[in-house]
């Protein structure tokens, strides 16, 4: 049993590590973390589901084994992975199909990561071989394939009347089958040494149409944020130009980091990430053709709406208006800033230690000054 450890640590960490990298991919955070962890956990029953399914089929002599593993088995699986997916776009607070991708992936890898532990358990010694040659082909189609059923659904979300939306989902789910199907035909009719090399071409292929899709989606993201984020939703100019630029989020929150502190730069991003979540769903009402499904959105957006306003006033003022003043002209499209910027930084570099003026310190003593509990009088 402890020889087989380090496959089962591979068989999980890996897997995990491809998601998180994914997760990564979606710098506006659509896909939210707790449902993530709802998709891979509801995909451990879709495994014990599948499962039980393949193997009442083959005990009862409906298939061979093999006839299971190239055609029923990956029908039956991208079936029962997806069934969570329907239910989450079906959501208000879904946004569009970058976050239908994530959630897709989350399942895939849940599911192959059991998938994973049920092979190594049989595979005795050659359990490690075995992982590793798992986690850069299998897994990865698992990921993939559900992940473009979260696709055509968070795409579907948007058709106009429940049959193109039905039809573009099932169409999402034919085309997950189909690339199964092809998988599980290769990697059980290639017997010779190329077999590893053609799973894993196929594995990675997969992950890495994922990735590229995504990336585009979150291009067609920053135009609907553009569009949709204002005043109508309480989003100033200057916030709105921060949160188009999200994926440069690290370097924005640098330099309030260093003037007002870690805690204070982390939450101004889950304000930025409300506000991008806020500007999806606006989006979102002004594409959909289903009236119930609006209703639903612009109660959600109403909730949220006043979560930013929460979250605006923890961040604070004086944060609130460097993260403005900084942002609302950035560097990179006004010269005219950017000139700005560094006469100010030489002039403050030229000034005395002492004496000198520096708004930015003054404000944040001031801010010091205002959280710092009153002296008590000493009773006479």
């Amino acid at each position: 049993m402890l020889i087989l450890i380090p496959a089962y640590l591979i068989a999980l960490i890996i897997p995990v590590g491809s998601l998180w990298l994914i997760y990564t991919l979606d710098f506006y955070k659509t896909g939210e973390f707790r449902t993530i962890l709802l998709c891979f956990v509801t995909s451990l029953v879709a495994f014990g589901l599948a499962s039980e399914f393949n193997r009442t089929t083959y005990n009862e002599g409906w298939l061979e084994r093999l006839d299971i593993i190239r055609y029923s088995a990956p029908v039956i699986e991208e079936i029962l992975k997806g069934l969570i997916l329907w239910y989450l776009v079906s959501r208000p607070k879904f946004t569009y199909f970058v976050e239908g991708a994530v959630y897709g992936f989350a399942a895939g890898v849940g599911f192959a990561i059991i998938e994973n532990f049920q092979y190594i358990q049989a595979a005795g010694d050659s359990g490690v071989m075995l992982a590793i040659s798992r986690v850069i082909s299998t897994n990865l189609i698992h990921a993939s394939t559900t992940s473009i059923l979260g696709i055509f659904l968070g795409q579907a979300r948007f058709e106009q009347g429940w049959i193109r939306r039905i039809g573009v989902g099932m169409g999402g789910l034919l085309l997950a089958m189909l690339i199964h199907i092809g998988f599980n035909n290769i990697v059980t009719r290639v017997d010779d040494g190329m077999l590893l090399i053609y799973a894993t071409a196929c594995g990675l292929i997969s992950a890495g149409l994922i990735a590229f899709v995504i990336m585009r989606g979150l291009k067609t993201g920053k135009i609907w944020l553009e569009e949709s984020l204002g005043m109508t939703d309480r989003v100033t100019s200057g916030e709105a130009a921060v949160v188009t630029r999200m994926e440069i989020i690290d370097d924005i929150l640098e330099p309030l980091a260093e003037q007002f502190g870690n805690e204070k730069a982390s939450q101004i991003k889950d304000f930025l990430t409300k506000q991008a979540r806020l500007g999806f769903m606006r989006k979102s009402v002004e594409r959909l053709t289903d009236e119930r499904m609006k209703r639903g959105i612009e109660e959600e957006i109403a909730k949220l709406r006043d979560q930013v306003d929460v979250a605006r006033r923890k961040v604070g003022s004086y944060a609130m208006l460097f993260l403005r003043l900084r942002y609302t002209f950035p560097e990179d499209s006004s010269p005219l800033w950017g000139r700005l910027e560094t006469v100010i930084q030489e002039r403050t570099a030229a000034r005395p230690t002492i004496g000198g003026v520096n708004l930015w310190a003054t404000l944040k003593s001031r801010q010091e000054e205002k959280i710092k509990p009153p002296k008590q009088e000493s009773e006479e």
